[in-house]
């Protein structure tokens, strides 16, 4: 926990409701790979060792203070209600979340889906947002709780507190600052038309939207869920230029769990490349080409200082930290596959993965393997190109146009 964070007891519940004290040494521990990154480390031992296929529960009574996590520039963990905007986040380090003394080892281990209920007071006049069901709102000696529960599993937890308006419509909620009504508006409008949309192209999703939007600061980055619902930075709400930003989030919608570990991140290419199809359908926006051609440019000019790109393939990205090239890689690679493909039999075979895989979970290999079954057009030398190995940079810094990368 937080190295301002204090363990005050550990005990073993049994299944009547007892609890059974737990001895643990406590100490403040650095990261080996991330040395700002300081914790309070314990190691609870249990008073008899467990017999295989048993389970146990440990409860944990900690408490103390969150600034210490601000030297490490972590803008999400704070310790106060900020006027203009806070949030807390389950993913955070201050958080009981199990692992070892290695920020990278924590990244990338599994994490499991989970069921919350959250509480949170806050001074009159702000809004406790959330992706779950707001079950209960009171108001006492100057301030409000916010109490939500989860309306199905979710994959992390983001709490954001501004002084929000709300619009509704449907199954969707848009939190939003005041000064941004009208964007908040259209990106009501642009999601309601997005989900129709997403639906027309992969079918529906296995279970009816209850999806909130809130709005974020710039800069601190968009995250979607349907259960957990979407953090949408505030350009999107600004600018209608970049309303692919929230159809970037909704595509992630209709991904499968992902059980590659560390994953490579495909999911992001490829919402990178629906997210401008659906700038094009739904707005108009014709700059795909050029798009495709100034992306594909930049990855050369990258390659040139960095070797990642011309030695690692795509499918070891997760292994290599390099999850960041998979955005444009990814991007690239779909936009490819799709004109190969064709319209009608990439949408379906997307549209079959995320209903094969949805409550199972996949991997890269699950899905090459059903598009290729689903493909026209032969796919093995493709995905040998742009996935298992490096052939599609050093084609692509040779002149080689990427729709043709990998389909020669």
């Amino acid at each position: 926990v937080g190295r301002l964070m204090t363990v005050h007891s550990a005990a073993e519940i049994g299944g009547d409701g007892s609890a059974a004290m737990l001895d643990f040494p406590q100490d403040v521990s650095v990261f080996t790979d991330s040395p700002k990154r300081q914790v309070n480390h314990l190691v609870v031992s249990l008073d008899r060792p467990l017999e295989p296929g048993a389970t146990v529960v440990v409860r944990l009574d900690y408490g103390g203070y969150l600034v210490g996590y601000t030297e490490t520039g972590s803008l999400y963990i704070q310790d106060r209600v900020d006027e203009a905007f806070s949030i807390l986040r389950e993913d955070a380090f201050a958080w009981p979340t199990l692992g070892t003394l290695s920020r990278r080892a924590n990244r990338i281990a599994p994490r499991p889906d989970f069921d919350f209920t959250a509480s949170v007071t806050v001074p009159n006049g702000h809004t406790v947002a959330s992706g779950g069901r707001l079950v209960e709102r009171s108001e006492e000696n100057g301030r409000t709780t916010f109490r939500y529960e989860g309306v199905g599993p979710v994959p992390f937890l983001n709490l954001p507190v501004a002084r929000y308006a709300l619009l509704e419509d449907g199954g969707v909620r848009v939190f939003h600052f005041p000064d941004d009504s009208v964007g908040a508006q259209r990106i009501l409008e642009s999601a309601t038309r997005g989900l129709e949309l997403l639906e027309d192209w992969f079918g529906p999703l296995t279970m009816e939207p209850e999806l909130s939007v809130m709005e974020i600061p710039e800069m601190w980055g968009s995250q979607a869920s349907l259960t957990a619902g979407i953090i949408q930075t505030a350009d999107a709400f600004r600018d209608a230029g970049r309303m692919s930003q929230l159809y970037h989030e909704l595509t992630h919608l209709w991904n499968a769990p992902d059980l590659d570990q560390p994953s490579a991140r495909w999911n992001e290419g490829l919402a990178t490349f629906l997210s401008l199809r659906m700038s094009a359908e739904l707005d108009g926006w014709d700059g795909m080409g050029q798009d495709v051609e100034r992306t594909a440019a930049g990855l050369v000019e990258a390659g040139r200082g960095r070797t990642t790109l011309a030695q690692v393939p795509f499918i070891r990205y997760g292994e290599a930290n390099a999850t960041g090239l998979s955005y444009r890689v990814g991007y690239l690679m779909f936009y490819a596959l799709h004109r190969a493909m064709g319209e009608a039999a990439f949408d379906a075979a997307l549209g079959d993965y995320y209903r094969r895989h949805i409550q199972t979970g996949g991997t890269f290999e699950d899905l090459m393997d059903l598009l290729r079954s689903a493909s026209p057009v032969g796919l093995d030398q493709f995905f040998q190109t742009w996935v298992h190995s490096t052939d599609w940079f050093h084609q692509l810094a040779a002149g080689e146009r990427v729709e043709d990368i990998g389909l020669r």
